[in-house]
């Protein structure tokens, strides 16, 4: 018997680059092949020493 999940995951950074730029947060969302969802997981980061936001995605 073959269980198909799927996974859905999105991140938030403050720029386009990892190290001058940090990745803020990650999140993921499990659903079953009939839509019903499984589970959720969310994690808020430390940004990395010495990172900064890019003045691009700050605005």
């Amino acid at each position: 018997m073959t269980i198909e999940i799927y996974v859905s995951t999105d991140i938030e950074s403050d720029g386009p680059i990892p190290k001058p730029h940090s990745m803020l947060s990650i999140a993921s969302a499990a659903y079953s092949a009939d839509k019903q969802l499984i589970a959720t997981f969310t994690a808020n980061l430390e940004t990395l020493p010495g990172a900064k936001g890019h003045p691009k995605t700050m605005k």
